[in-house]
């Protein structure tokens, strides 16, 4: 059996232009804060280039304080008209989750995808993710009132909802994902999936708490 939420526990999401909307997340009654923000076009040129060129690729690196985004980009890469830029701008939301969160070291994952990586609604078992789609369509996400919850402890069930359910982050935005190991927000965690690229490939860069 599941059940939708009582309207007073329902969980919000905050959308702002400034950087300063993240702080948002240490609300216990938020889950999902959103910096809407433009790209700069180095950055928007350099992303549209790389997915152009690299395929398929999945970066893995764990950033200590000092270390730079640049270490998850390809040799060839960093060779590319705009890597300057987009490792600054990159280097910038390391800076800012590490003023958040102060983590002893910081996850990074990037990826170029052609396909669909997570393509059902899930919920991360992580205290708290950052997402930023550089290039193509951003991480679909459902407000609380579409989303059905277990009952009790257990996998998240399937979710019965239509394209006009979901919303999506911007390209360029920068959202922070609480997820299920935020203490306070088991059961809570924001549900999202990615989705379906279209006619252009995915740049996602996601940040995590280690």
């Amino acid at each position: 059996m599941t059940i939708r939420p009582a309207a007073l526990e329902k969980s919000i999401s905050i959308m702002g232009s400034r950087a300063e909307c993240l702080t948002e997340i240490f609300r216990d009654e938020v889950n999902l804060a959103v910096w809407n923000r433009v790209l700069q076009p180095r950055v928007s040129e350099f992303a549209a280039a790389l997915t152009g060129c690299a395929g398929q690729l999945d970066r893995f690196v764990s950033l200590s304080e000092g270390d730079s985004v640049a270490l998850a980009l390809p040799n060839w890469a960093l060779k590319m008209d705009g890597a300057d830029a987009w490792v600054a701008d990159a280097d910038e939301l390391v800076d800012m989750f590490r003023v958040l969160f102060e983590p002893g070291a910081v996850g990074l994952r990037l990826h170029v995808l052609q396909g669909t990586m997570c393509p059902r609604f899930h919920v991360d078992r992580v205290p708290v993710r950052l997402l930023c789609t550089y290039q193509g369509v951003g991480t679909e996400w459902l407000p609380e009132e579409k989303v059905i919850r277990p009952k009790s402890s257990g996998p998240l069930p399937d979710q019965p909802v239509g394209a006009s359910d979901s919303e999506r982050l911007p390209t360029g935005a920068i959202g922070l994902l609480k997820g299920e190991a935020w203490v306070g927000n088991e059961g809570r965690g924001l549900v999202h999936r990615s989705p379906e690229p279209g006619e252009q490939p995915r740049l996602v860069l996601a940040l995590d708490w280690l």
